[in-house]
């Protein structure tokens, strides 16, 4: 980091950051017993046999062991980052800065997935796929602010800014199979089944999503955007900006979006009638809205494309996608009120109530395969959120001469959204491949057969039937007079009416500290959260999958007349089915991070003539847990648990010092 005023007006500043880092993953698939459905193995299945050594092929178990996989299945991972930046800023006259900056961020990552040759499995067939991209965006922003007063009370700011924006990504993808020996594991060794993948889809992170083939991709912006701000005696605010954007990613016409915000907040405690009020020592009330755009859809959507194919001896062409020319922006409108005060010098709250409205989404609207596509990236649909955000801090405990404080707080936010329009007409839709269904009026709720119970007089499994007709699908029934036996994937699907978002979210703790030590303590918590667990479809299925380890809930099933069990007859039905019974609550607390530290005093670095400052500390992080849910991790970020591995607990020692 470099900075540097050359004079009075002139400044400069230089930034650079590289970094480097190797990794080895686990090459099977999540839903797989070589990763996260490890637990499948049954607990009796040993690795190691009695004198201690490992297994290659686990006795009874049938599976290679996870040591023996490891040492002939690789997936090595490496990635090579910088990220330059650098700015110049002028000051040609009072109140005017006139600013340029530039900044890169660019990388080149590169994964090699190895079979062995010697791999028992497949002796002298080795594979070998490689993995390499290389991306590179860029940044210019030119700003010019100024900023004056009228009659010392009336205070200005504006802004005018230009910014530019774009991206590129080189991919390359290719296998190989066939080699014979495990010193010779290159591309080259591999005579047979050499493929280079087609591109169906670029993504500009590829960092972390494989986009596969062989390619090129980029994507540009270019902005331009203004704010105004003004204050009367730093009591009354007014701020205002609007920005017009322009995307590559959208149709030929419509690749510009305005948006825009406005604001208002007014120091209260600033009023005359408010300023020997003792107990109040800040209150301000503030109001804005606004609108934002998103274009996170890809590079191409908008565009029709077409693919290579090869029939018979022939090389051709087949439409790969339909593209959308007037696509466009996603727009977001946000309208919050809300008040900062502290009282007493003791308790900081920062209360608002917001409104947020989401329109023209970008969704994959379904089309008959008669058409020669299953969907059609669109502008279409409505979702509404209404909610509070919630901070507050109280310092509870304060001792300056000794340097001690005890401050907990908790951050909250409560949020309920809502479906406001669809596409085609349409007031319900289920999304394709997620058991999520959108109706017209309800929350993003699963949409899949409701599960009742067992019968206790006949140990059968039972079903709610939806409702008949073209309501059936958007409503929730659950009468105990029209229930089935019979599972039906299809036939049973229902709204569940269970939501998939929580309605609350955020953290809590504490932050302490006493003559140079220090402490500080992290919770997160949801309530309302719900995950398809399918990981309990293996694990609670024992007339499905023999001699695989199950949970002990397996051996509550029906046995008798008048049982009332979780699992029905197990020689007659299947336990568990993909239906609500795999729909669990997620919601949690977590003790996410924990931190006991020591900053060492002043007058003993002084002697260093050299540290500014040092502390040492341990931190532990997913310390506890507290949850009702059955599967590896309620943290799982996604509507469904696909054999996901759970956060692990860690610990770590630092040292940080400033010089």
């Amino acid at each position: 980091l470099l900075l540097l005023s050359l004079n009075s007006w002139l400044k400069f500043g230089l930034k650079l950051s590289l970094g480097y880092d190797e990794r080895e993953t686990n090459p099977s698939g999540t839903n797989s017993t070589n990763l996260g459905l490890a637990l499948l193995a049954a607990p009796y299945y040993s690795a190691i046999d009695p004198n201690g050594k490992p297994y290659i092929s686990i006795p009874g178990w049938g599976h290679y062991s996870p040591s023996y996989r490891a040492s002939v299945f690789k997936d090595n991972n490496n990635n090579t980052q910088i990220n330059p930046s650098a700015f110049v800023e002028l000051t040609p006259i009072s109140g005017l800065t006139i600013r340029t900056q530039a900044g890169m961020d660019d990388y080149d990552y590169r994964e090699t997935t190895l079979q062995l040759p010697s791999y028992l499995g497949s002796v002298g067939n080795g594979k070998t796929t490689e993995f390499f991209t290389r991306g590179t965006s860029k940044t210019f922003t030119n700003t010019a602010e100024y900023k004056f007063n009228v009659a010392k009370v009336n205070h200005f700011s504006a802004l005018f800014g230009q910014e530019y924006t774009d991206g590129f990504t080189n991919v390359f993808n290719a296998s190989t199979t066939g080699q014979s020996n495990d010193l010779l594991t290159q591309l080259s060794a591999g005579p047979n089944n050499i493929t280079v993948s087609n591109v169906n889809n670029y993504d500009n992170n590829a960092t972390t999503t494989k986009t596969g083939g062989v390619g090129d991709a980029a994507y540009v912006y270019n902005s331009l955007f203004g704010t105004l701000n003004y204050d009367y005696n730093e009591r009354y605010f007014v701020e205002g900006s609007i920005r017009s954007d322009k995307s590559s990613r959208f149709g030929i016409n419509h690749q510009t979006g305005t948006f825009w915000s406005a604001g208002v907040s007014w120091k209260a405690k600033e009023e005359d009638f408010l300023k020997d009020v003792s107990w109040l020592n800040e209150l301000t009330v503030r109001a804005n809205t606004g609108t934002t755009g998103n274009s996170e859809i890809g590079n191409y959507p908008s565009l029709a494309t077409v693919s290579s194919v090869s029939y018979g001896n022939s090389n051709g062409y087949s439409f790969n996608s339909p593209g959308n020319p007037n696509l466009t922006w996603e727009s977001q409108r946000l309208t919050t009120i809300g008040i900062n005060t502290t009282v007493l010098e003791v308790v900081h709250l920062d209360l608002s109530y917001y409104i947020r409205k989401t329109s023209n989404m970008l969704i994959d609207v379904p089309f008959a395969y008669t058409s020669g596509f299953g969907s059609v990236t669109s502008n279409t649909g409505t979702l509404q959120h209404k909610g509070a955000d919630i901070n507050l801090t109280v310092d509870v405990w304060k001792d300056p001469a000794h340097k001690g404080y005890f401050s907990p707080f908790i951050i909250a936010n409560i949020d309920h959204n809502k479906v406001t329009s669809l596409f085609q007409g349409k007031d319900f839709w289920v999304v394709p491949n997620t058991g999520v269904s959108w109706v017209i009026g309800q929350p993003v709720n699963y949409f899949e057969p409701i599960y009742k119970g067992v019968n206790s007089q006949t140990g059968a499994p039972e079903w709610y039937l939806p409702n008949p007709g073209e309501e059936g699908p958007k409503t929730t029934r659950k009468d105990p007079k029209a229930v089935t036996s019979e599972f039906n994937s299809t036939a049973l699907q229902q709204n569940t009416g269970v939501s998939q978002y929580p309605w609350l979210t955020g953290s809590f703790g504490f932050n302490a500290g006493y003559q140079g030590f220090y402490a500080s303590a992290l919770f997160i918590f949801n309530v309302g959260k719900h995950i398809t667990d399918n990981d309990r479809y293996f694990y609670e299925n024992p007339n499905q999958f023999p001699g695989y380890n199950q949970t002990k809930r397996v051996a509550n099933y029906w046995k008798k007349p008048g049982d009332v069990a979780l699992f029905p007859d197990v020689n007659n039905y299947q336990f568990t089915q993909f239906d609500s019974q795999l729909l669990e609550n997620a919601s949690f607390m977590r003790l996410k991070d924990l931190t006991i530290g020591y900053t060492l005093p002043q007058s003993i670095l002084a002697h260093t003539k050299v540290i500014k400052g040092a502390k040492i500390y341990v931190d532990g992080r997913n310390l506890l847990t507290v949850t009702k849910y059955l599967g590896s991790d309620p943290e799982v970020d996604s509507n469904i648990a696909l054999g996901n591995y759970p956060n692990t607990k860690q610990y770590s020692l630092g040292v940080e010092v400033t010089f």
